[in-house]
């Protein structure tokens, strides 16, 4: 189970453009809606949220809680909205689940062990996804789940997503036949076969036509 993370929000008065004001002085505007309950407008330290998503990441579930009362929300971070010039973070929406019921997450992936296609036979290891999406209840979402990639003995092999083993209160949403790791050949080999072909004279070159040997 996933670490529990706590974050601490302010009812939020002010709206739309004049949401501007609160991200000078370092405040982020956000939401709290779901789970049949009236959306509810919030705001947050900017540097803690920030400091949250980087040191535990943005798939476990938080516990809101508002300052100055005993109202505790507990909610997954469902959408991060960045300024598309700068990247920084100007809008965060929040999900309220409850740890007893079913919800869909993603949850980062972990790679673990050796492939010996990496090891022995030059390749490289590609991870093709950061994060699977899986069902599941509340105080059940994993921290992370781990990848083996011991099973990659060959160039070209692949682990695909219905390959990893999951605990059984959990499912896979992601499409099973996605592409999870890989290994691929070196670009100096890629290279290399491409050149071969390049250079490899095609069927028949060479050799004169009966028509082009008549004098």
């Amino acid at each position: 189970m996933a670490q529990q993370l706590e974050l601490a929000i302010n009812k939020r008065e002010v709206m739309g453009k004049a949401t501007k004001r609160l991200r000078q002085v370092g405040i982020l505007p956000a939401n709290i809606y779901g789970h049949k309950e009236a959306p509810q407008a919030i705001q947050i330290d900017a540097t803690e949220f920030d400091r949250l998503r980087r040191s535990h990441g943005a798939t476990g579930i938080v516990t809101l809680r508002m300052l100055d009362s005993a109202d505790i929300q507990t909610a997954l971070i469902r959408h991060v909205q960045h300024n598309p010039r700068s990247g920084k973070i100007i809008h965060v929406d929040f999900f309220r689940v409850s740890m007893n019921e079913s919800v869909t997450v993603k949850v980062q992936l972990h790679f673990v062990g050796e492939s010996s296609a990496v090891e022995d036979e030059g390749g490289v290891l590609l991870h093709l996804l950061e994060a699977l999406e899986v069902e599941c209840l509340g105080r059940d979402i994993p921290e992370y789940i781990e990848v083996d990639v011991t099973p990659l003995t060959e160039i070209d092999s692949m682990i695909h997503a219905g390959d990893i083993q999951l605990p059984a209160d959990i499912k896979l949403v992601t499409d099973a036949h996605e592409g999870v790791a890989k290994v691929s050949a070196t670009r100096a080999e890629v290279a290399e076969v491409e050149a071969a072909g390049e250079a490899a004279p095609a069927e028949g070159a060479g050799v004169p036509s009966e028509a082009g040997s008549e004098a």
